[in-house]
């Protein structure tokens, strides 16, 4: 773990004269993004770590600002959709061609003459399967699609700062904390995401090749890309809390992500559980499914791993920092 005198901690909380120019203002975009007001009472948690029983209990009172997130998330990350488009195949060309490969020899042989045994084997031989080829179009969506390259890391800046403050049970000023956020952390957010999201395709494809072509490697990749999920969890708490290179890191998510282990494997159950219940949503009943991730499933995938991940942030690398000063 980096120095604790050499990481910058910076706890962003505003100076009271600050709360004072950030009251609420009587708008209709304040009205939509900060329903609960500025900072509405709340009954005490119950005593003790934070374990599943808070989780719940925070996700709960939490619940209407968790939808606003999610639609930033998929406003935010607007290109995601163009490849979603694009992979359904509705912009390919369709085409058709022989599924079996008895089809030549036997439409050559009857081009020369007919019998009622040929015309039985081209029956049997002669069906047609449909196939798709991509398209001009289908390449454009895909290279539009690229662009969630550039919005990755700037809307997981905005939303991690306001999930960070909903586990802190912190009073959230939804619009103002979301753009704060972003501004003081524009390029180092930039650059983060950049990599968090290169990386995340390369991990899938890698997946989805070796899971193609039957290889041993598709069981290694899985692997790979579950731990990588895990340290996901700590690399934007980390970057929008303390003052370290994109090294660094990539550096401490890292040593976070064994050190808080269990952690980490109940947070990730429930992103499975979650993708699970998507998955049965859309064999069940299709439009559940569709609906589903458009309105809480990005943002409860992100505050499940943020819950996991600040117990450990603040227990190793907050409290002793405070404690010494």
């Amino acid at each position: 773990m980096e120095e604790r005198e050499n990481m910058g901690y910076r706890d962003e909380e505003p100076e009271e004269e600050d709360l004072s120019r950030r009251r609420p203002k009587k708008h209709l975009l304040y009205r939509i993004f900060n329903p609960e007001g500025s900072g509405k009472e709340a009954k005490p948690l119950p005593e003790g770590p934070d374990g599943l029983k808070k989780c719940f209990i925070i996700y709960k009172r939490n619940f209407t600002n968790l939808l606003y997130i999610n639609l930033i998330k998929i406003i935010g990350n607007f290109p995601v959709l163009f490849a979603i488009y694009a992979f359904s195949g509705a912009a390919n060309h369709v085409s058709t061609s022989p599924s079996s490969g008895m089809f030549a020899p036997l439409h050559g042989a009857m081009l020369n003459s007919t019998s009622p045994v040929s015309m039985a084997l081209f029956g049997v031989h002669g069906g047609q399967s449909s196939y798709q080829i991509l398209s001009s179009s289908t390449y454009v969506l895909l290279g539009l699609s690229l662009l969630v390259l550039f919005t990755f890391g700037i809307i997981n800046t905005g939303t991690a700062y306001l999930l960070r403050g909903i586990v802190r049970r912190d009073p959230i000023f939804f619009w103002s904390d979301f753009k704060g956020s972003i501004k003081r952390n524009l390029k180092q957010g930039f650059i983060l995401g950049f990599i968090d999201a290169l990386l995340i395709i390369m991990l899938i494809y890698d997946l989805y090749f070796f899971y193609l072509n039957g290889s041993m490697m598709f069981y290694i990749m899985l692997i790979v890309l579950a731990f990588y999920m895990m340290v996901r969890y700590y690399l934007y708490p980390l970057m929008i809390t303390f003052d370290l290179s994109i090294w660094k890191i990539f550096k401490n998510a890292f040593i976070f992500s064994i050190l808080g282990f269990r952690r980490n494997i109940l947070a990730f159950l429930a992103f499975l559980l979650i993708i699970g219940a998507e998955y049965l949503l859309l064999g069940l009943f299709y439009p559940l499914g569709i609906i589903f991730p458009l309105v809480v499933m990005f943002s409860s995938i992100a505050y499940f791993g943020i819950y996991a991940a600040w117990p450990k942030i603040k227990e190793i690398m907050i409290d002793p920092y405070v404690e010494s000063k």
